[in-house]
């Protein structure tokens, strides 16, 4: 057994997370494994292949970075396009979408009363943000950026970023398991006042308002599919209806931001010991994914690290543990 394997399998048999599904891409093989419950309250329920996790900021890379790639290759934007020609609203002619999907646009994120306020009127407000003198420096990752390359998708293509999401991106791959509207959601978290489980409706509270506006979170999905969906980003595999070349993913394993801080277009930028580069992206929730085209290796864990409270610091740490170990196997395959 993998190293990094014994560290996801600790995950729930420390009762660090309820219940986890994972995978281990390699050339030619994959190994998956489902461990745990999707719930504990009231009554305990074990984790089924086909539970669909609250992909959290997952949806950023599988689905509104897809739709801008393909836009990118229907000559519509560059990623070096001033994002002041498409939102004139945003003022500062310097930030592009090089500088939003690598976080460094310096975009401050704080809103008053954020939670509070209506779609129209939180999209308003995320409209109107500066910049602030992090411009263009060290990536510090942030919801807004990716939620305004949605509001960007949504104008040049007339239609609610999920929608676009759906339309060009899940349909076209045939992930049929991943979906903005579950039916087999795993709960992120539990009331124990009414005895109730909070499940298939997203987590995270900026996206709750917005719908299908959002293009930084809402997307659920089971992991045979996101299995699906690496393997064709590790190019194993390359639909006649993809939404973007081969040629294109292959730019992802760069470093893309300004100053070289390490941050692919939408993706983290990590590095295996010996120097691979590796495309990496976490969920709030409890989901990561890590593809190493090099190699060939791939690496999914979701989980509902959040349930039932949605505080859970321990399972950070065995995270950063498990990822660096797989990083490490990774350049010894």
């Amino acid at each position: 057994m993998r190293q990094s394997q014994a560290l996801i399998n600790r995950l729930t048999t420390a009762r660090i997370v309820p219940g986890c599904a994972y995978a281990y891409i390699g050339p030619a093989t994959v190994s998956s494994q489902i461990n745990g419950y999707s719930a504990l309250w009231p009554i305990p329920v074990p984790l089924a292949p086909t539970a669909q996790f609250d992909l959290a900021s997952l949806t950023k890379v599988v689905g509104t970075l897809t739709v801008f790639l393909q836009a990118v290759d229907q000559g519509l934007l560059t990623p070096d396009s001033a994002l002041v020609d498409f939102l004139p609203t945003m003022t500062d002619h310097r930030v592009t979408f090089r500088h939003l999907l690598t976080h460094t646009s310096g975009i401050a994120g704080y809103i008053p009363h954020r939670n509070e306020l209506p779609a129209p009127a939180l999209k308003e407000e995320l409209l109107r943000l500066p910049v602030t003198e992090a411009f263009a420096g060290w990536p510090i990752y942030s919801d807004t950026n990716l939620l305004l390359t949605g509001f960007v998708l949504e104008k040049l293509y007339g239609a609610a970023i999920h929608d676009l999401i759906t339309d060009r991106v899940l349909g076209p791959l045939g992930l049929a398991g991943a979906t903005f509207q579950p039916d087999q959601a795993v709960p992120t978290l539990y009331d124990a006042s009414t005895k109730t489980n909070f499940a298939g409706v997203v987590h995270d509270p900026k996206s709750r308002i917005l719908g299908p506006h959002s293009g930084s979170a809402g997307l659920f999905s089971d992991l045979a599919t996101l299995i699906r969906f690496s393997q064709w980003y590790l190019g194993q595999w390359a639909p006649v209806a993809a939404p973007v070349t081969q040629t294109r993913l292959q730019t992802l394993w760069h470093d893309w931001a300004p100053r070289h801080g390490h941050r692919s277009l939408g993706w983290d930028l990590k590095t295996t010991p010996h120097g691979t580069p590796v495309l990496f992206h976490t969920g709030f929730t409890g989901t990561f994914m890590a593809l190493d085209r090099q190699h060939q290796q791939g690496l999914i864990v979701l989980t509902n690290r959040i349930y039932p409270n949605g505080h859970n610091d321990r399972f950070l740490i065995n995270r950063e543990r498990i990822v660096n170990t797989w990083l490490a196997e990774c350049d010894r395959t």
